[in-house]
């Protein structure tokens, strides 16, 4: 498929995203029917616990069990007012779930004075976990604090040995746990242990072997009730089957009792990714990373994804439209996976750039609206795809004894329910490994 307005480069890249494979399309299609709509069944009773004669039952979806999520980096990070305004209603029309920083070297860049307070002092795209999560709180999304254990993003204090770096982890666990590990229940744990090159970069402090081990064993005993996710941006285009090394961590953890409760695999749209895009970008070799994971047993989070929309592809919002609906259709329709997290929802607010500008990762142009909050088209894709196709509006006539069934998309909904004696409304939530029989007792 040629593109009317696409650079040669953006052509190269699509063909293989968008090319024909009926196997593919089959895949997509029916796992999007098998694994994210279940039946649930109504029964319509009276006061006295017997079946009504009778009964409509109207059916509306109002939220999704599948996490479709972004970065809160931006809250309040715009100098007026309504600009934050404008951010956070944006973020809340698409997406339920928020990722909120806890990188270290921003959270206590003075050692013993974390910054988790509202108005502790600001830096930027590093708004305090307590403002976030009232914003969370304002719309009903769900948190995820990332992440506990990185080695980037250290503060300059840090102790140099091993010993000293684990007793200072183990203070900044326990202090985010004291404070949110009974509303933050999402954890990335680890975050790219691939990619530490300990013999390479002497710059970066001596975390000893096991880390990853001592982190994860660490926040299952400060953080009993949360899922805790190793995540990685070495996943799949280092793909050797399950030789895989990303998938050798998960599955030794995992063999060592270790709480592993997810499993990210990022997908940033960066040159190194695009110089293979062959790899990274063929739906038969995205399906077969999803296959490999899924055999951990544990949810798969596409965790941080960047679809680019920069000027060299020409037109470039054409270009991110397209990849998105394919990438987020395949990514949702997968069994194994529980939720996609975009990348900075704004153009000029990526990371090591000015805000605004078109310089550093800005020039990738991978957020979904402009820095006017105009939204381009990859955005209106999103919109529709988890707002509306990815819905359920349904009715059921009920008949006592009857198999008063519908079929829907995963999530919760408003139920109006239409009676000789009137009309009441109830909510329900249909999710996936449950009965998902719901009895309702309608009293005079």
């Amino acid at each position: 498929m040629v593109e009317k307005g696409m650079s040669e480069e953006g052509v190269r890249i699509l063909k293989y995203l968008l090319e024909e494979d009926s196997e593919v399309e089959f895949r997509i299609r029916t796992g999007t029917e098998c694994n994210r709509k279940g039946f649930g069944r109504v029964e319509l009773l009276d006061a006295a616990g017997k079946p009504l004669p009778g009964g409509r039952v109207r059916l509306r979806q109002t939220g999704s069990e599948f996490k479709f999520g972004c970065n809160a980096f931006m809250v309040d990070q715009f100098p007026e007012a309504e600009q934050n305004e404008a951010y956070e209603q944006t973020f809340a029309a698409v997406f339920n779930h928020a990722v909120i920083p806890f990188y270290w070297s921003d959270l206590e860049p003075e050692e013993g004075k974390p910054r988790f307070e509202r108005h502790s002092p600001p830096i930027y795209r590093r708004p305090p976990p307590d403002r976030v999560l009232e914003f969370c709180d304002r719309f009903g999304l769900i948190p995820k604090g990332h992440p506990l254990c990185w080695h980037q993003f250290l503060p300059k204090w840090i102790p140099t040995t091993v010993a000293g770096f684990r007793s200072a982890l183990d203070r900044r666990m326990r202090a985010i746990a004291a404070r949110y590990a009974d509303r933050i229940h999402i954890w990335d744990t680890v975050n790219e242990a691939q990619t530490r090159f300990p013999l390479l970069r002497p710059d970066i402090p001596e975390l000893g072997d096991g880390y990853v081990d001592y982190a994860f064993r660490r926040a299952a005993e400060l953080f009993p009730d949360s899922q805790l996710i190793y995540n990685d941006d070495r996943a799949w285009w280092s793909f050797q089957g399950d030789n895989t090394a990303s998938f050798l961590l998960a599955q030794r953890l995992l063999e060592h009792g270790f709480r592993l409760g997810g499993f990210g695999v990022q997908y940033h749209m960066f040159d190194t990714m695009l110089q293979e895009a062959e790899v990274p970008l063929r739906p038969r070799n995205l399906l077969a990373v999803l296959d490999l994971f899924g055999k951990l047993g544990v949810p798969v989070n596409l965790s941080e994804v960047s679809v680019i929309s920069r000027r060299s592809l020409g037109d470039g919002d054409r270009f991110q439209e397209l990849a998105t609906e394919k990438l987020y259709r395949l990514w949702f329709s997968h069994a194994a996976v529980e939720g996609i997290t975009w990348w900075n929802l704004v153009d000029g607010t990526a990371a090591y750039a000015p805000p605004g500008s078109e310089e550093g990762e800005n020039r990738l142009r991978a957020g979904l609206v402009n820095y006017d909050f105009t939204p381009k088209p990859a955005y209106k894709v999103l919109r529709r795809l988890i707002r509306e196709e990815w819905r359920t509006e349904t009715e059921i006539n009920f008949v006592p004894g009857g198999d008063n069934r519908f079929h829907g998309f995963y999530g919760d909904y408003d139920v109006e329910i239409s009676t000789d004696g009137g009309l009441v409304r109830r909510k329900l939530q249909l999710s996936k490994g449950a009965r998902n029989v719901f009895l309702f007792r309608l009293e005079k």
